[in-house]
């Protein structure tokens, strides 16, 4: 390995160091939004500096230390990426409003959001489950449309589906949920159970891309959270199904990237309307059958 490349080796890990020290004394800092002209976010220059890395590319190495050095300088002066702005302001000074946690309306909901709390903080259960913001949106949109009948792909441990579910047992409607592992359906089962969920809930195992066949009644939401390049098959079987005023939420719309295929698919359809949400995490999109 040659010194340049020993140099720049080097440089990445102290790049990721920082990043990681950044991140652990900034646990709870929330998003906000700066205006200006928009440049890389931190997590994607890490990102970079790891694709780099990878493929040995020492010049996109060296550009994406120099970037991640350059955002974490700004970021300590309390400046957005592509901007010069003053620090925020005082506690008390116009902040942005901060999220709270979720307050149980009775003794069933806080037993299931005791739960999805374990689910959280078990290692063994993180496996691709979604943020617990990009839960709370799932509850919220199942509860304020009066879904009655919800299909998610890609069930894993049973955590977006409890969310569905504390909506659904208000609602009145069910679950329909793909997973096409053995192990992680048995989680998802026992989880649902735990929480007082499991009528309410049906667990299709298998391979998804077939198992969808089985759907025949109208649909409220479809949630996508499976196999990203699969998205597109889903979405071309499942959207007759999905009612006028309907909705198809995918999950990671921004990190890993987005099939470009699925994306055209939601955005080009004059019967369709999308926007994007959380973005400053893996993101979702939500997409609007219109009436």
């Amino acid at each position: 390995m040659s010194r340049k490349l020993r140099f720049l080796t080097l440089s990445m890990f102290l790049a990721l160091g920082l990043a990681i020290c950044w991140a652990q004394n900034n646990p709870d800092r929330p998003p906000t939004p700066q205006p200006g002209p928009a440049g890389p976010s931190f997590t994607g220059l890490i990102e970079q500096l790891e694709n780099a890395y990878k493929a040995n590319d020492r010049d996109a190495m060296g550009k994406a230390i120099e970037q991640l050095k350059q955002s974490r300088s700004r970021r300590g002066r309390g400046i957005g990426p592509g901007q010069d702005r003053p620090p925020r302001p005082a506690a008390g000074n116009d902040q942005q409003p901060q999220t709270k946690p979720p307050l149980p309306k009775d003794d069933a909901e806080k037993k299931i959001l005791t739960v999805l709390d374990d689910i959280r903080r078990d290692p063994s259960q993180r496996f691709a489950n979604i943020s617990f913001d990009d839960g709370r949106l799932l509850r919220q949109l199942a509860e304020a449309t009066g879904a009655q009948r919800v299909v998610e792909l890609g069930t894993s441990t049973g955590y977006s589906g409890i969310w569905f579910a504390l909506a659904l047992k208000k609602t009145g409607g069910k679950l329909l949920t793909h997973e096409i592992d053995p192990d992680r359906a048995k989680k998802a089962r026992n989880n649902f159970d735990r929480s007082g969920l499991g009528e309410i809930v049906t667990i299709i195992e298998g391979d998804a891309h077939q198992t969808v066949k089985q759907h025949k009644d109208p649909i409220d939401i479809i949630f996508l959270d499976a196999d990203k390049q699969g998205y597109i098959d889903y979405l071309n079987q499942l959207l007759p199904l999905v009612r006028p005023g309907g909705l198809i939420i995918a999950h990671n719309m921004r990190y890993p990237r987005a099939d470009p295929d699925f994306v055209k698919a939601i955005t080009t359809n004059p019967k369709l309307d999308t926007t994007y949400v959380l973005m400053e995490g893996a993101g979702m999109s939500i997409t609007l059958k219109k009436r």
